[in-house]
């Protein structure tokens, strides 16, 4: 891993880099998966100014943090985000690293830093695209079990998705 690496909780100063991460990682990760079309919907509705703004103060004002930025020498170069529990059971709604950066350990210090500042999350789920190679061998390889695929419809567009899971101890 990066000497320089810091992990933070995000500010609203953070959203022009969480948006280029999100477009750079979103394009090169679903190409050859999804239609540039849907990409471009997904990305202006998941990652508009407004969305992220929504996002990053609400979790500012949660007194464990679930949003965080990962930096190299000040710029970021990713991000993740859990849900808050339910019964002790959080999604992982959002992990991205930029391509140059993957399997570095960038990804799992996220994923650590992000269970370690909640001790009432027992359990982390997460959905990935079926065929998203990158990503679900991220999962496997950081303990995640597959368990089930479900058919979705986003955007018009229907999609594959693998759930994963992950028991806390």
């Amino acid at each position: 891993m990066l000497a320089s690496l810091r992990l933070r909780p995000t500010d609203l100063n953070d959203i022009e880099g969480i948006r280029e991460v999100a477009i750079e990682t979103w394009n090169s990760t679903y190409e050859l998966i999804y239609p540039e079309h849907f990409i471009a919907n997904f990305l202006n509705h998941a990652y508009s100014k407004s969305s992220l703004e929504q996002s990053i103060s609400h979790d500012q004002t949660r007194s464990s943090r679930k949003f965080l930025v990962a930096e190299v020498d000040g710029e970021i170069i990713g991000f993740g985000q859990l849900s808050d529990p339910v019964d002790g059971r959080s999604e992982l709604t959002r992990l991205y690293v930029l391509k140059e950066y993957q399997r570095t350990g960038i990804g799992k210090a996220l994923l650590n830093e992000l269970i370690r500042l909640d001790s009432s999350i027992k359990e982390i789920f997460a959905l990935v695209e079926r065929d998203n190679g990158i990503g679900t061998l991220f999962y496997q390889s950081n303990g995640f079990v597959f368990v089930e695929e479900n058919e979705e419809v986003i955007f018009d567009h229907h999609t594959i998705l693998a759930k994963y899971v992950k028991q806390i101890s």
